[in-house]
């Protein structure tokens, strides 16, 4: 978010002292809110300062989060239920030395809610469960910084690009067949349960090519993409999650948050295991262009070697000047709807604009390509980043500090696998449907700002169907296991997870190219009315006030300025 300012504020939050055994937390520094009464262990006997939590460990994760911890005296504080650490299969109390050997352990704030301890306890199996991530809860911030310190500094890495000469793995150029199909999600790699079904979706769909378009959390390191995009059990107890393979490809976009560990994780670990060789490409046919971009690589203002406690501020995300060259001299973009009459799809990991941001979002990527492109040269932009869905209708200027001309349809479909409490826009310009369900309500571990829990949108991922000059893309979302929230708009029930094998179109959207222009156009959009916010031409739009923190770590909206 704001570099050091907001780390050092972050870490001195992370840092407040926790409640240990036999402390009460009535009174603690998370403020959790305190039922104390006369607690009894199994036996039946008060157990003074000790806990209880301990003889379940080995047991289960729903025995040890629906168990009541003793604190002072054999006082039970209902609201502090023992935790459970998935690596160890052990249960200790909030606050015990344990709690260092697991970072964010498995929660519940309420003794008694037992629906939600079995869907955190099912949770628990995977590398995450949603509420890690959450920037509320004082044990996950501690996490974002604790990680963000250890990686985020050294020297960045180098920018692969291409020898040139007559090969894919040379140029960049990939061929595909004019029929092809893809499944491509975006911020996506959180290694929850919910990604895991977003991966279960898209496998099904058997598609020739997959792409994700960034982020795999925290930082893409070798280890979380080991665990959370190939698989890899994360230990005995906690299976991994794996990113589905196209039959004829499969392709990682870079993003910020690979950037986060300069960059070594992606261009190491990720690009060796689909032997891709940069993080540029273009998919092409006699009638498409597919045109994956790098907005991770300076999407922070860095010096070649890196200082984590005075560099983390945005930039407005621009191509590497490699990318710039290999646009002009390989790709030949600037014959695009000129001398090309092929239909021009972007693919980037930042939004060009957004209407659920202030300011401008990344205008810098947008601006070297109208440098390319007549005004009137339509193409469709599909990016992530923010974390949610969003279709704008098509936009010809953009842009708030700066104006840039450019004439794109840009679909923001960064529902990944990233759990985002629900948004609505803070300025509307050409927003025409966006998904703003709860999905689920997750307990955090703390009440900060006066919040003891958080929502979260639901997950999803679109495939895209070429047909000659035809283009269908579907959008869908994760469905509850009941098969309840896509049609009734409504919260999964607090003890069940994603279906696995059910899922909710939220869309379907068909473009063409004009033959005689080779810009793309809509021909038909046909918006699941049950489910998406939808704004009507002429209709007033409800704004919301831009909240500081609404956005999750390391995002900018500008303002420079940490507030509660």
């Amino acid at each position: 978010m704001r570099g050091c300012i907001f780390a050092v504020a972050m870490l001195a939050m992370a840092a407040a002292p926790r409640p240990c055994l036999g402390q009460s937390v009535e009174n603690s520094p998370i403020g959790q809110e305190s039922k104390p009464h006369q607690g009894l262990s199994s036996s039946g006997e008060a157990e003074g300062i000790l806990s209880d939590c301990t003889s379940h460990s080995g047991t289960s994760c729903f025995e040890c989060v629906s168990t009541p911890q003793l604190t002072d005296f054999g006082v039970v504080v209902d609201s502090t239920p023992c935790r459970w650490c998935p690596a160890s299969q052990e249960c200790h109390a909030y606050g015990s030395l344990k709690d260092g050997a697991c970072s964010i352990p498995i929660h519940t704030n309420d003794v008694k809610n037992t629906d939600y301890s079995k869907y955190i306890c099912d949770a628990a199996a995977y590398p995450h469960v949603a509420s890690d991530f959450s920037n509320t809860d004082v044990d996950s911030l501690e996490q974002w910084v604790i990680q963000y310190l250890n990686n985020f500094s050294g020297e960045k890495h180098v920018f692969p690009t291409y020898p040139g000469g007559s090969t894919p793995a040379e140029t960049g150029l990939y061929k595909m067949e004019d029929t092809a199909s893809f499944a491509v999600a975006s911020d996506w790699g959180s290694g929850t349960w919910e990604s895991a079904a977003v991966a279960s979706l898209m496998k099904a769909k058997n598609a020739d090519y997959t792409m994700h378009l960034g982020d795999v959390y925290y930082e893409a390191l070798k280890e979380e993409i080991e665990i959370q995009v190939f698989g890899k059990d994360k230990n005995d107890h906690q299976h991994g999650v794996e990113f589905p393979t196209g039959s004829k490809g499969t392709f990682y976009l870079n993003a910020n948050h690979e950037m986060l560990s300069l960059g070594n994780g992606y261009y190491d670990t990720l690009l060796p295991a689909v032997s891709q060789t940069a993080s540029f490409f273009s998919l092409s046919n006699d009638h498409w262009n597919v045109v994956a971009l790098d907005t991770g690589y300076n999407a922070y203002e860095m010096f070649k070697v890196i200082n984590a406690m005075n560099e983390l501020k945005e930039t407005d995300a621009p191509q590497p000047d490699e990318v710039v060259k290999w646009l002009n001299e390989t790709l030949g973009l600037e014959q695009a709807c000129k001398g090309d009459k092929r239909g021009l799809i972007f693919m980037s990991h930042h939004q060009p604009f957004s209407d659920f941001v202030k300011d401008d979002a990344y205008l810098g990527t947008a601006s070297q390509l109208a440098a390319f492109l007549p005004s009137d040269c339509t193409v469709l932009w599909l990016t992530g980043h923010e974390h949610e869905f969003a279709l704008y209708d098509k936009t010809d200027t953009f842009g708030v500090s700066k104006t840039v001309s450019m004439s794109i349809y840009h679909r923001l479909i960064g529902n990944g696998g990233f759990p985002q409490p629900p948004q609505k826009p803070s300025k509307h310009t050409t927003l025409k449907a966006y998904d703003n369900r709860s999905y689920k309500k997750f307990e955090l571990n703390s009440e900060v700002r006066g919040e003891k829990s958080e929502e979260y949108v639901f997950n999803g991922y679109f495939t895209m169907d070429f047909d000659a000059d035809e283009l269908t893309i579907k959008y869908y979302s994760v469905e509850c296991a009941s098969g309840e929230g896509g049609e009734t708009n409504g919260t999964c029930e607090v003890a069940e997870g994603p279906s696995m094998t059910e899922e909710t179109v939220l869309g379907t959207e068909v473009f063409k190219i004009n033959k005689d222009t080779g810009s793309v156009e809509l021909v038909k959009q046909d918006l699941n009315d049950k489910v998406l916010t939808i704004i009507a031409e002429g209709e007033e739009v409800k704004l919301e006030e831009v909240k500081k923190y609404r956005q999750r770590w390391p995002y900018d909206d500008g303002s420079g300025v940490w507030v509660e």
